[in-house]
């Protein structure tokens, strides 16, 4: 149990009507708790699901506060809402987003192995391909899959340049090209981002998921993936390519990259703290 003037983490998600989003930023909560005993991990969010973070505040308002937001990059919600959600209170701190970080292209690239190693079973029964050495390697084959990183999209061009950033980084990781594509908000679109792959002559595409958990955007990005471009010479573009999972899928394993990145965004915060 947490002292009283011990810091509070507040984990700030957006907020979702998907059960398996919220289900997903439950069981990341609960993997932070339980690798910060005595530390009050509280899951609360910017939009759509109460109690939100302002309510948060005013709960812990005698208590220093540290703001995590899980949120891939640092737009809107975390220069104007959370920013409004600590004014006036020094002993308040936001954080960072989660995004751009190194873990969270190891995470992606143990996204790709996998869907790709799907798509290779499934192709090829008999095989049985390796998953983060069988990525880097075949970025030397001319047939590797082009990738094609899909976020959601914002208004605030900071949050567009992390999404950048991100994909860089992957790209320095895996040694293979990444277009970006947006939801909404930024071109190009994730449907034109994946059908330019496929019109610059790629013969595969694995498009990534950059979203935190299932819902909304997930589902589009997922359907920017399988649309299938007609009118070209690769059999596998006319089918429509393939997706990877998103960050965090509820039922499974939180991802330890993404636990990682939260306690360096809480050891971050408390640095702020007066």
């Amino acid at each position: 149990m947490s002292a009283p003037q011990d810091p509070v983490l507040l984990l700030c998600a957006h907020g979702s009507t998907s059960r398996s989003a919220q289900i997903a930023t439950e069981e990341i909560t609960a993997s932070v708790a339980q690798a910060l005993p005595g530390i009050d991990v509280i899951l609360t969010w910017v939009d759509v699901q109460e109690p939100d973070v302002v309510d948060r505040c005013e709960e812990f308002a005698d208590r220093p506060v540290v703001i995590v937001p899980l949120l891939l990059s640092a737009g809107f919600h975390v220069h104007q809402d959370l920013a409004r959600a600590v004014a006036g209170r020094s002993h308040h701190v936001v954080t960072g987003a989660l995004g751009p970080d190194r873990s969270l292209s190891e995470l992606m690239a143990r996204r790709i192995a996998h869907a790709e190693a799907r798509t290779t079973a499934v192709r090829r029964p008999e095989a049985a391909p390796a998953l983060h050495e069988a990525l880097v390697a075949s970025s030397a084959e001319t047939a590797a899959p082009a990738i094609v990183l899909v976020a959601a999209g914002s208004s605030d061009d900071r949050a567009v340049q992390d999404v950048r950033r991100q994909a860089a980084d992957l790209a320095e990781l895996t040694g293979r090209d990444v277009r970006t594509g947006f939801v909404s908000a930024v071109e190009p679109s994730a449907h034109d981002a994946v059908a330019g792959a496929w019109r610059d002559g790629a013969r595969d595409v694995t498009t990534v998921s950059f979203h935190v958990a299932p819902g909304v955007f997930h589902a589009d990005a997922v359907r920017a993936a399988q649309t299938a471009a007609e009118g070209l010479p690769a059999t596998s573009a006319r089918a429509g390519g393939r997706v990877t999972e998103p960050l965090l899928v509820d039922g499974t394993e939180v991802p330890p990259e993404l636990v990682d990145v939260v306690l360096k965004r809480w050891e971050e915060g408390k640095a702020l703290l007066p």
